[in-house]
């Protein structure tokens, strides 16, 4: 056995159901590795680097797309894909993808192997909404600009944030395309930062302004939300992007808190009564994407640099979740960045994949 041990080492393993082996001496990543935080005193200080958890082999493959941008439904050997702008998974393991160019919501249909165009930005989006005084308003799809997708796990259901001018409107897409939530009282949507979902009939969201960010509280009950909280009010919330593109964001909800990850910073949102808290801060490190998984990883958050994920609990630590140097490619394409990073409901990692326009998954 002993010999055995020699001849093999850490090679001698076994992988499946998503387990590492037990390696006494993780590895520390060179990158990221966070810095003092700034003038908002964390909740938990950072003085640790990202650690690495054991070494695993897992696979890659193609699901869909690889062989040129189009917009071509079905199987996927045919399938083309022309860009993703947000990607979702439902409990079903079928992949939402929005491509705002096209005005379109196409669906990966994990069961049959195909990709269909699921929704269309048409004159189902139009909404005559009217206020308390009875003033009406026509919204009309053709004003709209799709921003992003989210899954609600505790309803089972699909939404997509829209603009009209820089006002924000929540549609439920699940079935048919109604309202579920709006914000008429601020124009200040440049991009929805993140969406998340305390339960089942509530949701929390950010979005960025001209060079602030904001965040919302509502019901998904066709009601004006609520602005909570805002960059100008407090300091430690600042998930603006200067550059002109969305920020890389994430966030998870509980009944009470808000955990959101971006411009490689995390801070804590405590709802009632409102406090905002930075817990750690990742100097000079841009992430590709971030996700949160509210499944079998305990709603932690996820980031990605190339084809390494990092994981982040709660305190703000990071850790090495997928080294990129143990992925083994059966599509045989080197990840050189993911965008648009989700879990299926087995923990695999699915992503987007711009270089081949393909979506991808890293089996867990």
């Amino acid at each position: 056995m002993l010999w055995r041990a020699y001849q093999y080492g850490n090679d001698n393993k076994e992988i499946g159901g998503g387990q590492t082996t037990t390696n006494p001496t993780p590895t520390t990543p060179s990158a990221p590795s966070p810095a003092t935080p700034g003038s908002s005193a964390p909740t938990t200080p950072v003085d640790q680097t990202p650690s690495s958890t054991p070494s695993a082999k897992f696979t890659v493959e193609t699901l869909v797309g690889g062989s040129g941008a189009g917009d071509v439904d079905g199987p996927v050997r045919t399938a083309k894909i022309n860009q993703v702008d947000s990607m979702i998974v439902d409990k079903n393991n079928n992949v939402y993808f929005l491509d705002s160019q096209k005005l379109k919501i196409r669906k990966f249909n994990s069961s049959k192997g195909t990709v269909e165009t699921f929704k269309t930005i048409n004159q189902d989006f139009n909404w005559d909404y009217k206020d308390a005084n009875g003033n009406a308003k026509h919204y009309d799809y053709k004003n709209l600009m799709p921003l992003k997708l989210a899954y609600n796990v505790a309803s089972n259901k699909l939404y997509l944030a829209a603009k009209v001018s820089a006002q924000t409107i929540i549609y439920d897409i699940t079935g048919g395309v109604s309202v579920a939530a709006y914000d008429f009282d601020h124009e200040e949507t440049r991009f929805v930062d993140f969406i998340a979902f305390p339960d089942a009939e509530s949701i929390l969201y950010g979005v960025t302004g001209s060079h602030e960010s904001h965040v919302y509280e509502g019901k998904l009950n066709q009601s004006q939300v609520e602005r909570i909280a805002s960059s100008t009010s407090y300091t430690a919330l600042d998930l603006s992007d200067y550059y002109g593109y969305p920020p890389v964001a994430a966030a998870h909800a509980t009944a009470d808190k808000l955990y959101v990850f971006g411009r490689s910073k995390m801070y804590s949102l405590q709802l009632f009564p409102v406090k905002v808290d930075k817990v750690a801060v990742y100097e000079d490190t841009r992430f590709d994407s971030a996700s949160a998984h509210n499944g079998t990883h305990n709603g932690k958050l996820y980031m990605s640099i190339a084809g390494t994920v990092y994981e982040m609990g709660e305190a703000g630590n990071m850790t090495t979740f997928i080294n990129e140097n143990d992925l083994i490619y059966k599509d045989g394409l080197q990840i050189r960045q993911m965008k648009q990073m989700v879990f299926d409901n087995n923990g695999n990692v699915i992503f987007y994949d711009d270089n081949s326009k393909s979506i991808r998954r890293i089996n867990l």
